[in-house]
């Protein structure tokens, strides 16, 4: 890290700013898409799509982002890329077909992704390692207050105005970052050819994966978060139809692990520095693991109820919090030259498993209700294996 790097450090502010892009018009459209159904004729199935290929969109665009951030540098992409949020918001804003509506979301997807994923390496360009940790603490809090936010806001303006005027709502969202973006973010990376490696675009792919920190990093804070994601797909028919609960009853519950998420990034974030971004991973990792064999505990011995479901696993939602920024430092750290691919595969590892998982469990637990806590324990066990690799000594 050469001191050019650290005097161009961004403001906090701003990679807040540009993470809270992704997460915001993922979570935003939810709402509105009856009313979508209706107004471009089409099913629901089919406006569902709106999610599925936005998540796609976001998990492919980090692959190829990260290592084209590493040679071109990280500003030209994050501007790019807000100028794609900007230019899908517009395009939702006038389509009127669902065709042109999900290519829309597409749109916004690259853009929304490029922005997540090169917000952390930018903090890894900046920070030294232990230091990223406490920065990616706070940014990822925008991965909570986003989804928490999003929905009310959209739900708003699809009630009062219709729901093309959440397309404008992240068009406004994107102005004003787009306009501190370039006037406050400076060039993070060092550029030109990857020392020791060919010129060719994507081979930091496989030096990142022939390493076994890498691997055992990444693996671990993604299969934590996959638990996470377990959780939020599984949960509400546990609830609702296993549980004979009202539906708000998820919602008021819900607000206990999204809390516990902001605590985990807040710990981080405040002593990231004195723990070190190692202990963040371990202490996390334990955390997630103690957690959901203490729902398995209360399960045994309790009713299951939606307080003894809830409350036992707020604790990995802290987990969670702590795993993510620790693991995702230590990951970075592991090859700095290359914080950009490193970021782009990390984050299309955490969608990629998250989604397996969310999509494992839709099936599992309209078969096993309980099967919710016995994925999210082998999700939480593999994550810890895979963080004991990452520290085995060679």
């Amino acid at each position: 890290m050469t001191a050019s790097n650290l005097n161009a450090r961004p403001p906090l502010a701003i990679l807040v700013a540009i993470s809270t892009l992704q997460p915001f018009a993922l979570n935003v459209l939810a709402p509105a898409t009856p009313g979508l159904a209706r107004s471009l004729q089409t099913d629901y199935a089919t406006v569902q799509l709106t999610l599925t290929l936005y998540l796609l969109a976001v998990a492919a665009t980090q692959l190829v982002v990260g290592p084209i951030s590493d040679r071109i540098g990280r500003r030209p992409c994050v501007l790019a890329a807000i100028g794609l949020s900007i230019g899908g918001s517009l395009m939702g804003a006038l389509a009127n077909s669902i065709e042109a509506l999900l290519f829309a979301r597409v749109v916004q997807a690259m853009g929304g992704g490029t922005c997540f994923a090169l917000a952390r390496a930018i903090v890894r360009d900046t920070a030294s390692r232990d230091e990223a940790a406490s920065l990616i603490g706070y940014v990822t809090m925008a991965m909570v207050v986003s989804p928490m936010v999003a929905p009310l806001v959209g739900g708003f303006l699809d009630a009062r105005f219709g729901w093309r005027s959440i397309f404008l709502a992240t068009l406004a969202l994107s102005l004003p970052v787009a306009l501190a973006t370039f006037s406050l973010l400076s060039e993070t990376a060092r550029r030109g050819r990857i020392e020791g490696a060919s010129p060719r675009l994507f081979d930091g792919f496989p030096i990142l994966m022939r390493d076994r920190r890498f691997l055992g990093y990444s693996l671990a804070l993604s299969f934590t978060t996959a638990s996470f994601f377990v959780f939020v797909a599984g949960a509400p028919y546990v609830v609702v139809e296993v549980m004979g609960q009202e539906p708000h009853i998820y919602g008021v519950y819900f607000v206990a692990n999204a809390a516990g998420y902001m605590v985990g990034n807040f710990l981080s974030g405040r002593f990231g520095r004195r723990l070190g971004s190692e202990r963040l991973v371990v202490i996390g990792t334990a955390l997630s693991v103690i957690s959901v064999t203490g729902e398995i505990a209360f399960m045994a011995l309790m009713p299951w109820t939606p307080a003894t479901l809830f409350l036992p696993l707020c604790l990995n939602a802290v987990g969670n919090g702590m795993t993510i920024p620790g693991g995702t430092a230590m990951a970075l750290s592991v090859r700095p030259d290359l914080a950009g691919t490193a970021a782009g595969i990390l984050g299309a590892t955490q969608l990629g498993l998250g989604a397996l998982g969310a999509v494992i469990i839709g099936h599992t637990v309209l078969l096993w209700p309980a099967s919710l806590v016995a994925l999210m324990l082998a999700c939480v066990l593999i994550g810890w294996l895979a963080l004991a690799l990452a520290r085995a000594r060679p």
